[in-house]
């Protein structure tokens, strides 16, 4: 997913705004550009933040641009933003680029507000595909062939070795047709004791922001009080 310089700087001014807020940014290759987008508004407009690095590259891109910065043990976050392969209607999202699963469902969890970033044609009805799994290295060819099951389970790898996450656990994925219980299939393969964390997010998101060359915002309100969903657009044009 190649993301337009417009398109970052379009979601920093509306979403990252200062005044002494922690924010956070899941760990992929495309947090990790942002990340040099938000060190450059903080320097250009005096902007008051601090940021939870969620992988050694991004801390380390933070500390060479002299952004501050914290932990999940000192703040809880009040805006992180994820960039990520399928949303659905419902804002569950799957998450396939991780540098680890289970610091991504952290900081979902943790986040006041998660913002998360998608192509337009990537917003569907129902989620499928391949969703990606942290499994424990101990034991792993047994843990995909208990995730099997669910459909066909791969090992990632690359240049030839498995990936390893910064939580050093492996990572594998499962070719699912359309889920139509995300909270059973989650549930389920959690309960397999070499599988540490999913890249499925269930109930994490708020707002979901789709790029087609112009920018669509879906809001989610809070569903406990009413059930709405609210649409704005950024204005602009983009080149994806």
């Amino acid at each position: 997913m190649a993301l337009a310089s417009e398109l970052f700087e379009a979601i920093l001014d509306r979403y990252v705004q200062g005044e002494g807020e922690v924010v956070s940014f899941g760990t992929s290759e495309l947090s990790e550009e942002f990340v040099k987008k938000v060190a450059i508004k903080i320097e250009a407009e005096n902007v008051d933040i601090s940021v939870v690095p969620t992988s050694a590259r991004i801390a380390a891109i933070l500390s060479e641009m002299n952004v501050p910065t914290t932990t999940l043990n000192e703040e809880e976050i009040d805006v992180a933003i994820e960039f990520v392969d399928q949303v659905d209607q419902y804002f569950n999202f799957i998450k396939r680029d991780s540098h680890s699963l289970v610091r991504d469902k952290m900081i979902a969890q943790s986040a006041d507000e998660l913002i998360v970033v998608a192509k337009e044609k990537h917003s569907v009805k129902r989620l499928s595909g391949m969703i990606p799994m942290e499994i424990a290295i101990f034991g792993w060819k047994r843990t995909l062939n208990q995730l099997s099951k669910f459909g066909e389970a791969r090992l990632r790898i690359e240049n030839g070795i498995p990936v390893t996450t910064e939580t050093n656990y492996y990572l594998a994925d499962v070719l699912v047709d359309d889920l139509f219980s995300l909270d059973e299939f989650n549930l389920s393969v959690l309960q397999i004791p070499g599988v540490i964390e999913t890249g499925l997010f269930i109930g994490y998101a708020d707002r979901a922001v789709l790029h087609n060359g112009s920018i669509t915002v879906k809001s989610r309100m809070d569903y406990s009080k009413q059930n709405e969903i609210r649409h704005e657009r950024l204005e602009g044009n983009f080149t994806i």
